[in-house]
């Protein structure tokens, strides 16, 4: 039986993120094919040592490292040789990314090594912590005096891109992006999601959902805005902010009285949120930068479209008409909204092709053994140009 070792970030348990969300998916989809999966991550709560996830799945816990050069790379190499793993995986920002002692070991022992993207920032930007820390992050004292960290992140993010053995891109842009700047041939693996299996059961009134596991480069200020110009026209607007630190919401504190058609939601389990995106008549994102936005898929699964102000993963928005992108242009941006708002046949229409497509390209059941076909290729150390999903 292969094993897979998903090295780093948190556990979907404990923090309900996409990327969080994403390794969950892989861990039960090659558990299902036979493989067995180990999870290796910091605790949010204190846990350390093993625990059985279900069949096939084990979670071992580590320390909450306060940063990647914090990382004791003997003990976790030792970890590492105790497991033994035939793939090693990482997806995305994180502690163990950071220190590249996961990346190190493979290289030593000549194992598959798979880093997996999970922003579009990690390849546009040359600098992309850096340019995180000084455009969105709070309070801005801290960011400055941490910005020297930002930079050694960086240089370690490289360090994954040009060593990886494998590398994993979300869409055809982030493939052409990472060929550009680092002359490296990536697998496109799209964000995979459970289907519904049965039809969608729409809100009777007009309803518009957004989340995001709040950042400041998520707007939400402008969606409030947005929300305010419809306050008396009957329309709600759903608000899930996710695990939000208190500073972060400061966006929030500007507003003496929200708008009385919004509603705010704290953190979600990923079966709640998948629940008002099924109710929701148009998914509104206001995010400057994504990867493949887990909302997405989820939305499109439930005939929902979706209304993006800036983001449109590999041009599928416009390619696929599931939805529209408003290219940073907030007014048509609006009008998007309207036209799908006001005219329900419309909405129905596009609501019924982004299912079809989702299901095809991103329903998990649909794409099952073809994940588990590109995880025995991995194990079997083929090249990438012999890899397919």
């Amino acid at each position: 039986m292969p094993l897979l070792c998903i090295a780093g970030h948190r556990h979907w348990s404990e923090h309900a993120g996409g990327v969080e969300l994403q390794l969950r998916y892989l861990g039960e989809a090659l558990a299902a094919g036979g493989w067995e999966v180990v999870h290796l991550c910091h605790s949010l709560t204190g846990k350390y040592g093993q625990e059985l996830e279900a069949p096939g799945r084990l979670i071992y816990w580590i320390p909450l490292y306060p940063n990647g050069f914090c990382v004791p790379r003997q003990q976790v190499e030792t970890l590492l040789a105790e497991l033994n793993p035939d793939v090693l995986y990482q997806r995305g920002w994180g502690i163990l990314q950071e220190s590249g002692v996961v990346l190190d070991f493979a290289l030593r022992r000549k194992l598959p090594y798979v880093f997996a993207l999970s922003s579009d920032l990690t390849v546009q930007k040359f600098l992309p912590t850096t340019y995180t820390f000084i455009r969105h992050r709070h309070p801005r004292w801290r960011s400055w005096l941490l910005l020297p960290y930002a930079l050694w992140s960086d240089v370690q993010l490289h360090k994954t891109l040009r060593k990886a053995p494998y590398l994993f891109t979300q869409h055809k842009g982030q493939q052409e992006l990472l060929r550009r700047r680092y002359g490296r041939e990536s697998l496109v693996v799209p964000t995979l999601h459970p289907e519904l299996h049965r039809p969608a059961r729409k809100e009777p009134t007009p309803l518009v959902v957004w989340i995001h596991n709040y950042r400041p480069h998520a707007q939400l200020g402008l969606a409030l805005k947005i929300a305010a110009s419809y306050e008396r026209s009957g329309i709600q607007f759903f608000f899930v902010t996710g695990s939000t630190r208190p500073e972060q919401l400061r966006e929030l504190h500007r507003w003496k009285r929200l708008p009385s058609n919004v509603r705010l939601f704290g953190a979600l389990s990923p079966e709640e949120a998948q629940e008002l995106l099924e109710r929701a008549w148009v998914l509104l994102h206001t995010a400057f930068y994504e990867g493949f936005p887990n909302t997405f898929v989820q939305a499109w699964l439930r005939e929902t479209p979706v209304v993006s102000l800036w983001v449109d993963p590999g041009g599928v928005l416009r390619r696929e008409g599931i939805g529209i992108c408003a290219d940073g242009n907030t007014a048509r941006l609006q009008q998007a909204l309207e036209s799908f708002l006001d005219n329900p046949e419309h909405r129905a229409t596009v609501g019924l092709r982004a299912r079809e497509y989702a299901e095809k390209q991103h329903g998990l059941r649909h794409n099952c053994p073809r994940l588990q076909q590109l995880f025995n290729g991995l194990a079997q150390r083929k090249p990438i140009s012999e890899l397919c999903l």
